[in-house]
This record gives C-alpha cells, structure tokens and sequence, in this order.
C-alpha cells in the first residue's frame, strides 16, 4: 500500500512539474505547442481527488495534495495570461520587455525549485520577481500616461497584465508548496 502511496503522490508531483515545463517553454520561445493545449487541469484535479479517496493522506502528505488543488487554479490563470500573450505581443516596448524577463525567470525559479525540491530557497527570489513586476507595471502605467493614442494603452496594459500577472500566480503556487512542504501559514 504504502508504495502505491508514494508512486501516485510521485505521479502527481511529475504531472504538475510537466505542467510548468511545458508553460515555461511556450512563454521562452513565445510559441503555443500541442503539449501546452492537452494540459488538462480539470483532469489533474480528478486525480487530486480520487488520490485523497483511495488513500487517506495525513499530515504532510494531506497539506501537499490539499496544495496541489489550491494550485491548478492558479496554473490555470499562468496558462491563459501565457496564451494571451503569444497571441497578441507584436510590438517593441522596453517595460514590456522586462516584464516578459521577468515572468520568464519566475517560471523559471519556480520550476527549479520544484524541481530540486528547494521551494524554501526559491520562494524568497519569487517574491523578489513579484515586487519587480509590480514595479514594471506602475512605471508602464506612468509612461502610458503621457500617451494620446487609447488603442495603444489597452494594448500595452492588456499584455502588461498578463504578464505581471504569471508573476503574481507563480508567487501563490510557491507559497502553496512551501506551506504544503513546511506547515507554516504566509
């Protein structure tokens, strides 16, 4: 029983780490792949459920896959805003640029820490990137003021958004596995 246990928490722990592998590459190379539309979240929250059902986790394990429930929602919102953005970001800005680098390195950092296991480590440079984004996205908000033309603001902060928001999401995501993997409330 208990390697069924550990080979289904095993199962979930690689799915999610795909999940993130396969977001990350569409956001690097700005590109949406067969690989980023057959991420089923809904499916993967099925397998949450039916992985509480079957064997009862407690403690630690019990806060893990309680996490991974709380998260896929918020994978959900770094999958559309990344979406969003292959779709629409065909023009040059410098703040917009950034912004890109810096939901890139979040997805980064976040997947490596999973990865290695080091979401303790990790999870104060994600903060890091989530204050940075926030900080793009008032000094965009600041520049566009000086701009007249309305179709180019919405355009701007629509893709500024997304963007900012991946950074936002990933934050979450690591506060949910470092609660999961601690127990200590952020």
């Amino acid at each position: 029983m208990l390697k069924n246990f550990e080979e289904g928490l095993n199962n979930l722990n690689q799915k999610f780490l795909r999940y993130i592998d396969i977001i990350e590459e569409a956001l690097r190379k700005k590109e949406i792949t067969e690989d980023f539309y057959l991420i089923d979240l809904k499916e993967f929250d099925n397998e949450v459920i039916k992985f509480l059902a079957l064997f009862h986790p407690q403690g630690e394990f019990l806060r893990e896959i309680v996490a991974y429930l709380k998260i896929s929602s918020f994978v959900a919102k770094i999958k559309k805003s990344t979406k969003a953005f292959t779709k629409k970001y065909d023009f040059k800005n410098d703040k917009i640029e950034a912004l890109y680098q810096n939901a890139l390195a979040t997805i980064k950092t976040l997947k490596l820490a999973i990865k290695g296991d080091t979401i303790e480590d990790a999870y104060s440079t994600i903060i890091s990137y989530e204050k940075i984004a926030d900080e793009l996205y008032k000094e965009l908000l600041m520049e566009l003021k000086q701009t007249d033309n309305i179709d180019e603001i919405l355009r701007v902060l629509n893709i500024a958004k997304k963007l900012e928001r991946i950074s936002d999401s990933a934050k979450t995501i690591a506060s949910y596995l470092l609660f999961a993997k601690e127990g200590i409330e952020l």
